[in-house]
């Protein structure tokens, strides 16, 4: 296992959702397992992971940030219409 995984995050948060009853939660611990193995597999880094991880963080934290993250995936020329 790479030197930065913090298995201890990991586990106290296994802990927290075991003890509680948020479904959604434990069903998005999968997604994001899920969609982080399935990004590493076709070439995606660690911390290039964690930096879109963090960026749907940031603004779920604060809303005013999503015009931002709208304007750096258009910089993908995506045609697709898919912004979350």
């Amino acid at each position: 296992m790479a030197k930065n995984f913090d298995l201890t995050t990991l586990e106290l948060l296994l802990q927290r959702l075991e003890e509680g009853d948020n479904a959604e939660m434990k069903l998005l611990v999968n997604d994001l397992i899920m969609v982080a193995k399935k990004a590493g597999s076709i070439g995606f880094t660690l911390d290039e992971i964690a930096s879109l991880c963090s960026m749907g963080f940031i603004v779920s934290q604060d809303p005013e940030l999503q015009s931002f993250v709208t304007y750096l995936l258009t910089r993908l020329n995506n045609d697709s219409g898919i912004y979350n």
